[in-house]
């Protein structure tokens, strides 16, 4: 994809986790999750849901007069784009590093 996520902001990817993990989902499902999870006021969640619409991430269809929620982009997706974007100005020495440290994760070491 050619298309740029990295302008996803850390409360927009809560809620796009959210979506990954459930979609379709209602307003109502997100927000209240969000409240819960994060202590946000329903009316900053419907702000950041309408961002990643604004922003082709999220779409949503209407079933029984409910706005429903599914990604665009797939986790994966978004994954790839984000690490792309990340090593893409890196050194090989800075790749090596970055590798060493995801072995390092995998195997139940610490960083």
């Amino acid at each position: 994809m050619s298309i740029s996520y990295s302008q996803v902001s850390n409360s927009e990817l809560e809620i796009l986790k959210f979506i990954w993990k459930c979609e379709p989902v209602s307003t109502g499902t997100i927000t209240n999750e969000m409240e819960k999870c994060n202590n946000w006021h329903p009316s900053t969640s419907k702000t950041l849901i309408k961002r990643l619409v604004d922003k082709k991430i999220i779409d949503y269809a209407t079933l029984n007069s409910r706005r429903c929620y599914s990604s665009i982009i797939s986790e994966r997706d978004f994954i790839n784009s984000e690490l792309e974007r990340i090593l893409k100005g890196m050194t090989e020495t800075g790749i090596i590093e970055v590798d060493n440290f995801l072995t390092r994760k995998k195997n139940g070491g610490t960083a």
